[in-house]
């Protein structure tokens, strides 16, 4: 299967500085999406194990849904018993949730993180979040709707592969 050629490799559990649920876009109400539901239940499931300290929800207003991706899943994360959740709401990308995570737990001495999001999207993010000065770790979702249902892991793979290129392309240019 193509997606687990993406796929970022299985960290074992320990005890982190921070947990961080990375955004994907919203129903046009504003309300989860079946992904980030599976994120939410993760990151909760993480945190009550004691995987981190402090809890992250990343990712700003996209695709035109009325709030910020960060506000819906801090808001389903406290719904389920996970207090304190600090909320990053102006990241439209992945390489935005990295940066602007790294700003707001820099001043808490944080740098270990545990990336809650699909095991496909795990070795992208991690590769960004090392480049904003942090150590990843990605926690998979195993079981995800993304292996699950082959329509949609064709769409998601297919996105995530062009992300790779773009990454690819803009490295490049850095270089130059």
């Amino acid at each position: 299967m193509i997606a687990r050629l993406v796929e970022a490799p299985r960290a074992p559990f320990e005890t982190l500085d921070a947990i961080v649920v990375l955004g994907a876009p919203l129903a046009a109400d504003g309300a989860l999406t079946p992904i980030l539901e599976e994120r939410v239940a993760a990151a909760a499931a993480l945190y009550r194990m004691g995987g981190g300290t402090h809890v992250v929800a990343t990712g700003g207003v996209t695709h035109g849904a009325p709030r910020a991706e960060a506000v819906a899943i801090a808001e389903a994360l406290r719904a389920v018993g996970v207090p304190d959740v600090i909320v990053e709401d102006r990241a439209r990308t992945t390489a935005d949730n990295a940066r602007f995570t790294a700003q707001l737990l820099a001043p808490l001495g944080v740098r270990r993180v545990w990336l809650v999001t699909q095991p496909f999207h795990g070795r992208r993010a991690a590769l960004l979040f090392r480049r904003a000065g942090l150590e990843p770790r990605v926690w998979h979702i195993a079981d995800s709707l993304q292996y699950r249902d082959r329509a949609r892991q064709r769409r998601w793979v297919v996105r995530e592969l062009g992300a790779w290129v773009v990454l690819g392309a803009r490295t490049l240019v850095r270089r130059g």
